[in-house]
Protein backbone atom coordinates (compact mmCIF):
# COMPACT_ATOMS: atom_id res chain seq x y z
CA UNK A 1 0.00 0.00 0.00
CA UNK A 2 0.73 3.30 -0.64
CA UNK A 3 1.28 6.27 2.03
CA UNK A 4 0.61 10.27 1.15
CA UNK A 5 1.62 12.14 4.20
CA UNK A 6 -0.01 15.70 3.81
CA UNK A 7 -0.07 18.77 6.49
CA UNK A 8 1.63 22.18 6.50
CA UNK A 9 5.00 22.73 8.12
CA UNK A 10 5.89 22.34 11.70
CA UNK A 11 2.24 20.50 11.65
CA UNK A 12 3.24 16.97 12.57
CA UNK A 13 4.24 15.34 8.79
CA UNK A 14 7.72 14.05 10.06
CA UNK A 15 6.77 12.47 13.52
CA UNK A 16 3.99 10.12 11.15
CA UNK A 17 6.50 9.62 8.31
CA UNK A 18 9.32 8.35 10.93
CA UNK A 19 6.58 6.43 12.73
CA UNK A 20 5.92 4.72 9.00
CA UNK A 21 9.17 4.38 7.76
CA UNK A 22 10.23 2.47 10.84
CA UNK A 23 7.59 0.24 11.27
CA UNK A 24 8.29 -1.33 8.10
CA UNK A 25 6.85 1.27 5.41
CA UNK A 26 9.18 3.00 3.10
CA UNK A 27 8.94 6.69 3.21
CA UNK A 28 12.60 7.51 1.40
CA UNK A 29 16.41 6.36 1.41
CA UNK A 30 17.88 4.67 4.32
CA UNK A 31 17.41 6.97 7.71
CA UNK A 32 19.62 6.61 10.72
CA UNK A 33 17.33 5.76 13.82
CA UNK A 34 16.71 7.97 16.06
CA UNK A 35 17.81 10.71 13.98
CA UNK A 36 17.68 14.63 14.85
CA UNK A 37 14.55 16.18 13.63
CA UNK A 38 16.47 19.13 12.48
CA UNK A 39 18.43 17.49 10.07
CA UNK A 40 16.30 14.11 9.26
CA UNK A 41 12.68 15.09 7.73
CA UNK A 42 12.31 11.64 6.47
CA UNK A 43 11.57 12.71 3.07
CA UNK A 44 12.25 11.04 -0.27
CA UNK A 45 14.64 12.09 -2.09
CA UNK A 46 12.81 11.53 -5.31
CA UNK A 47 9.50 13.06 -4.53
CA UNK A 48 11.53 16.19 -3.20
CA UNK A 49 12.89 16.59 -6.52
CA UNK A 50 9.62 15.97 -8.12
CA UNK A 51 7.87 17.94 -6.21
CA UNK A 52 11.02 20.71 -6.68
CA UNK A 53 10.34 20.79 -10.65
CA UNK A 54 6.63 21.07 -10.38
CA UNK A 55 6.82 23.96 -8.61
CA UNK A 56 10.14 25.38 -9.87
CA UNK A 57 11.50 26.06 -7.10
CA UNK A 58 14.64 25.12 -4.50
CA UNK A 59 13.68 23.09 -1.79
CA UNK A 60 16.35 25.98 -0.71
CA UNK A 61 13.28 28.41 -0.59
CA UNK A 62 11.72 29.72 1.94
CA UNK A 63 8.74 27.36 3.66
CA UNK A 64 6.77 30.83 3.79
CA UNK A 65 7.61 31.83 0.63
CA UNK A 66 6.23 28.56 -0.83
CA UNK A 67 2.06 29.25 -1.61
CA UNK A 68 -0.39 28.22 -3.91
CA UNK A 69 0.47 31.05 -6.03
CA UNK A 70 3.72 28.48 -6.66
CA UNK A 71 1.74 26.35 -8.34
CA UNK A 72 2.44 26.23 -12.56
CA UNK A 73 -0.92 27.89 -14.20
CA UNK A 74 -0.82 25.56 -16.64
CA UNK A 75 -0.76 22.61 -14.58
CA UNK A 76 1.32 19.53 -15.11
CA UNK A 77 2.36 18.40 -18.30
CA UNK A 78 1.80 14.29 -19.10
CA UNK A 79 5.57 13.66 -19.33
CA UNK A 80 6.21 14.65 -15.49
CA UNK A 81 3.26 12.63 -15.00
CA UNK A 82 4.37 9.16 -16.88
CA UNK A 83 7.60 9.97 -15.07
CA UNK A 84 5.29 9.81 -11.63
CA UNK A 85 4.08 6.83 -12.63
CA UNK A 86 7.11 4.92 -13.50
CA UNK A 87 8.30 5.84 -10.19
CA UNK A 88 5.38 4.54 -8.58
CA UNK A 89 5.35 1.23 -10.21
CA UNK A 90 9.60 1.19 -9.56
CA UNK A 91 8.58 1.73 -6.03
CA UNK A 92 5.53 -0.42 -5.47
CA UNK A 93 7.71 -3.73 -7.25
CA UNK A 94 10.65 -3.12 -4.93
CA UNK A 95 8.59 -2.45 -1.51
CA UNK A 96 5.02 -3.37 -1.56
CA UNK A 97 4.07 -0.87 1.65
CA UNK A 98 6.12 2.49 0.67
CA UNK A 99 4.84 5.96 0.96
CA UNK A 100 6.16 9.60 0.87
CA UNK A 101 5.63 12.99 2.76
CA UNK A 102 6.70 16.52 1.60
CA UNK A 103 4.57 19.38 3.04
CA UNK A 104 4.85 21.40 0.03
CA UNK A 105 3.03 18.31 -1.35
CA UNK A 106 -0.11 19.52 0.41
CA UNK A 107 0.14 22.09 -2.30
CA UNK A 108 0.74 19.72 -5.46
CA UNK A 109 -1.10 16.71 -4.34
CA UNK A 110 -3.82 17.78 -6.81
CA UNK A 111 -1.25 16.47 -9.72
CA UNK A 112 0.36 13.45 -7.20
CA UNK A 113 -3.67 11.78 -7.37
CA UNK A 114 -3.71 11.79 -11.10
CA UNK A 115 -0.49 10.01 -11.39
CA UNK A 116 -0.19 7.70 -8.30
CA UNK A 117 -2.24 4.01 -7.91
CA UNK A 118 -4.55 3.39 -5.57
CA UNK A 119 -3.65 5.21 -2.29
CA UNK A 120 -3.96 6.03 0.95
CA UNK A 121 -3.65 9.77 2.54
CA UNK A 122 -2.76 10.40 5.88
CA UNK A 123 -3.37 13.96 6.58
CA UNK A 124 -2.08 16.18 9.98
CA UNK A 125 -3.14 19.70 10.91
CA UNK A 126 -2.16 21.41 13.90
CA UNK A 127 -3.62 24.61 15.75
CA UNK A 128 -2.38 27.60 13.88
CA UNK A 129 -1.77 29.61 16.55
CA UNK A 130 0.99 26.61 17.43
CA UNK A 131 2.30 26.08 14.03
CA UNK A 132 2.71 30.39 14.29
CA UNK A 133 4.63 30.44 17.54
CA UNK A 134 7.04 28.04 15.72
CA UNK A 135 7.78 30.05 13.06
CA UNK A 136 8.08 32.76 15.49
CA UNK A 137 10.52 30.88 17.89
CA UNK A 138 13.15 30.59 15.13
CA UNK A 139 12.66 33.73 13.63
CA UNK A 140 11.29 36.80 15.00
CA UNK A 141 11.02 38.64 11.28
CA UNK A 142 8.08 35.76 11.21
CA UNK A 143 6.53 37.97 13.84
CA UNK A 144 3.51 38.63 11.69
CA UNK A 145 0.24 37.16 10.51
CA UNK A 146 2.27 35.35 7.52
CA UNK A 147 2.76 32.33 9.14
CA UNK A 148 -1.24 32.46 9.43
CA UNK A 149 -1.58 33.10 5.55
CA UNK A 150 0.56 30.63 4.57
CA UNK A 151 -1.36 27.29 7.21
CA UNK A 152 -4.51 28.69 5.42
CA UNK A 153 -3.10 27.87 2.35
CA UNK A 154 -1.66 24.89 2.61
CA UNK A 155 -4.94 23.53 4.28
CA UNK A 156 -7.44 25.15 2.33
CA UNK A 157 -4.84 23.45 -0.56
CA UNK A 158 -5.63 19.94 1.77
CA UNK A 159 -8.76 20.38 1.44
CA UNK A 160 -10.03 20.77 -2.14
CA UNK A 161 -7.88 17.85 -2.99
CA UNK A 162 -9.05 15.28 -0.92
CA UNK A 163 -12.31 13.60 -0.35
CA UNK A 164 -14.71 14.59 2.28
CA UNK A 165 -15.10 12.56 4.87
CA UNK A 166 -16.30 9.19 5.12
CA UNK A 167 -13.20 7.85 2.24
CA UNK A 168 -11.72 4.51 4.07
CA UNK A 169 -8.42 5.70 2.35
CA UNK A 170 -8.06 9.09 4.12
CA UNK A 171 -7.52 9.32 7.78
CA UNK A 172 -7.37 12.65 9.37
CA UNK A 173 -5.30 13.35 12.45
CA UNK A 174 -4.75 16.16 14.80
CA UNK A 175 -0.84 16.98 15.66
CA UNK A 176 -1.62 17.55 19.65
CA UNK A 177 -4.28 14.32 19.94
CA UNK A 178 -1.27 12.51 18.24
CA UNK A 179 1.26 13.26 20.12
CA UNK A 180 0.03 12.89 23.94
CA UNK A 181 -2.97 10.74 23.34
CA UNK A 182 -3.33 6.86 23.17
CA UNK A 183 -6.48 7.31 20.81
CA UNK A 184 -5.26 9.01 18.02
CA UNK A 185 -2.06 6.43 18.02
CA UNK A 186 -4.66 3.39 17.98
CA UNK A 187 -6.41 5.21 15.00
CA UNK A 188 -3.00 5.44 12.90
CA UNK A 189 -2.29 1.86 13.80
CA UNK A 190 -5.64 0.85 12.78
CA UNK A 191 -5.55 2.64 9.25
CA UNK A 192 -2.01 1.58 8.43
CA UNK A 193 -2.69 -2.41 9.81
CA UNK A 194 0.12 -2.96 12.12
CA UNK A 195 1.74 -1.65 15.33
CA UNK A 196 3.94 1.45 14.49
CA UNK A 197 7.20 2.35 16.51
CA UNK A 198 6.73 4.82 18.95
CA UNK A 199 8.75 7.64 18.20
CA UNK A 200 6.75 10.52 19.94
CA UNK A 201 8.56 12.94 22.76
CA UNK A 202 5.59 13.27 25.43
CA UNK A 203 7.35 16.06 26.57
CA UNK A 204 6.70 18.22 23.48
CA UNK A 205 3.48 18.73 24.41
CA UNK A 206 4.57 21.23 27.55
CA UNK A 207 5.41 23.60 25.03
CA UNK A 208 1.88 24.75 24.21
CA UNK A 209 0.84 28.15 24.36
CA UNK A 210 -2.32 27.55 25.96
CA UNK A 211 -0.49 24.79 28.00
CA UNK A 212 -0.70 26.53 31.27
CA UNK A 213 -3.44 29.41 33.00
CA UNK A 214 -1.01 32.22 32.29
CA UNK A 215 -0.84 31.37 28.77
CA UNK A 216 -4.28 31.10 27.86
CA UNK A 217 -5.01 35.07 27.30
CA UNK A 218 -1.80 34.93 24.95
CA UNK A 219 -3.32 32.37 23.22
CA UNK A 220 -6.61 33.61 22.98
CA UNK A 221 -5.31 36.92 21.41
CA UNK A 222 -3.13 35.14 18.94
CA UNK A 223 -6.36 32.83 17.79
CA UNK A 224 -8.20 36.33 17.74
CA UNK A 225 -5.56 38.33 15.32
CA UNK A 226 -4.95 35.14 13.07
CA UNK A 227 -7.89 35.79 11.10
CA UNK A 228 -11.54 34.84 10.21
CA UNK A 229 -10.25 32.75 7.26
CA UNK A 230 -8.10 30.77 9.36
CA UNK A 231 -10.42 29.91 11.80
CA UNK A 232 -13.00 29.16 9.20
CA UNK A 233 -10.61 26.68 8.25
CA UNK A 234 -9.47 25.41 11.56
CA UNK A 235 -13.29 24.66 12.25
CA UNK A 236 -13.74 22.78 8.98
CA UNK A 237 -10.57 20.70 10.01
CA UNK A 238 -12.02 19.61 13.44
CA UNK A 239 -15.13 18.78 11.49
CA UNK A 240 -13.09 16.72 9.08
CA UNK A 241 -11.14 15.06 12.76
CA UNK A 242 -14.54 14.33 14.33
CA UNK A 243 -15.71 12.32 11.68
Amino acid sequence: MIYVVLGMHKSGTTLVARALHESGIVMGQEFPRDADYAKVKYEARWAQEITDEILELSRKCLSLDVTSRSLPQDGVGDALLQRMRRMATELDNRYGDWGFKDPRAALTYRYWKQALPPHRVIMIYRDPVEVWRRYARVNHKWWSRKAFRVWCDYNKSILSSVPASGDPNVLVLKFEDLLSGAEEWQRLEKFTGRKLADVRDPGQSRYRVGADQRGMARYRFLRSVSGAEVQKVYRQLESLHAG
